[in-house]
């Protein structure tokens, strides 16, 4: 089942991205990102309570590590999109997007480092790819030619 849902997870981000480009015309990215934080908590929020997750007692049975890593995960989500936002104001939908993505290569580095989850060496062999197609999608090919003296 979490295939399914990380695919639909996949969708809802690609629309997310392309609705908010479309929007990004004549607004500053900074108030997207306000305004899509906000209706995302809203959205987050009703999606818990409704599911019976969202109660005082399940808040209050947080440890304060548990606390410390969900804030800093917040924070550093927050971050991403305020980054994000602002580069995709200023620059083509695709590259943004794929650079954006790298984030997927950095993440299973860092699990290996940080959570010592195990790499195979199918899944670096595959990372290697997703990091080359990011370069193959958002370097110009006369850049590229230029940097490896084609």
């Amino acid at each position: 089942m979490y295939i399914i849902y990380a695919l639909l997870g996949a969708l809802m981000a690609s629309l997310g991205t392309i609705f908010a480009k479309m929007g990004l015309k004549g607004v500053d990215a900074n108030l997207l990102t306000a305004i899509r934080g906000i209706v995302m908590a809203l959205v987050v929020s009703i999606a818990a309570l409704s599911f019976g997750k969202l109660s005082l007692t399940a808040l209050n049975s947080l440890s304060g590590k548990q606390w410390l890593f969900v804030v800093l995960s917040g924070l550093g989500g927050a971050l991403s999109w305020i980054f994000f936002y602002q580069a995709l104001a200023g620059g083509p939908t695709v590259t943004v997007t794929v650079l954006d993505k790298l984030s997927v290569v950095l993440t299973a580095i860092l699990a290996t480092l940080i959570l010592a989850e195990k790499m195979t060496l199918q899944s670096g062999i595959g990372l290697f790819f997703v990091f080359f197609g990011t370069l193959l999608v958002a370097i110009p090919l006369e850049k590229m030619k230029e940097w490896f003296g084609f």
